[in-house]
């Protein structure tokens, strides 16, 4: 999984949509995506967050490359997943 921060989110709710969905519809070409959340913080809303799933831990240090390389001010950091939990019937 990649978790990514960044600051500049924009204020305006319709803004802030579209950003997303250009960040969800780059992210989604990615070798290995299988699911993504992109959000403005609660406590900050300049500030928004990623959660970026990919299938291997290799393809999601490629994610975290090409974005480093294409986007100033971000934050990123890789989380191998050990556990996972869904909700049960």
């Amino acid at each position: 999984m990649v978790i990514g921060e960044q600051r500049g989110t924009p204020a305006d709710r319709d803004e802030r949509t579209a950003q997303f969905t250009h960040m969800a519809e780059v992210t989604r070409q990615s070798p290995g995506f299988v699911r993504g959340c992109w959000g403005a913080d609660d406590d900050d809303r300049e500030l928004s967050h990623a959660l970026v799933v990919l299938d291997t831990l290799e393809h999601a240090r490629a994610l975290r490359r090409m974005v480093e390389e294409n986007v100033s001010g971000v934050r990123l950091r890789i989380m191998e997943i050990n556990v996972e939990a869904d909700v049960t019937a």
